[in-house]
């Protein structure tokens, strides 16, 4: 599992602001970016046309979540976003934070499985979609994880 929880916190997001900080002020104003950037995205998807209900109101229910935790949070000070994850524990504030970006992935992928009319084929697109960007990071990794615990050679 720790290999897991280290892979994990290597990997570049689509937020290249996103890095681990202990200022509340500066992990607020990234928040706030973060959420603005994906209600822009759930906009975004609403102005596409679509024949699935599903999807527009999977869209919708994401989209009042993403502005109302941005409405929620956005009132808050540093200080009390502090006493705010020290209350909830830090683990479940990232969870909870982390849910309105869940849904710029399942949209997408509810689009494939409507699309292609048969989940063998959403399946199938959704791994050749998905599989690239899992496997060549996790694959990067292993990879320096191996050459760092190598003996060097040259050393002996």
């Amino acid at each position: 599992m720790d290999i897991i929880r280290q892979f994990v916190l290597q990997l570049h997001t689509f937020f290249p602001t996103m890095d681990a900080t202990d200022d509340f002020e500066i992990a607020l104003i990234r928040l706030m970016e973060r959420w603005d950037w994906t209600i822009a995205a759930y906009r975004s998807y609403l102005t596409l046309s679509a024949d699935n209900n599903y999807t527009i109101i999977c869209t919708l229910v994401f989209l009042t979540i993403a502005q109302g935790m941005r409405l929620l949070y956005g009132q808050l000070s540093a200080g009390q976003l502090q006493t705010l994850v020290d209350v909830v524990g830090p683990r479940t504030f990232v969870v909870v934070a982390a849910m309105p970006s869940i849904g710029v992935i399942i949209i997408p992928i509810m689009q494939i499985l409507w699309i292609s009319r048969s989940p063998i084929t959403a399946v199938c697109l959704t791994l050749v979609i998905v599989v690239p960007v899992v496997l060549l990071p996790l694959a990067m990794f292993y990879f320096a994880k191996a050459r760092m615990r190598r003996p060097d050679a040259g050393q002996a």
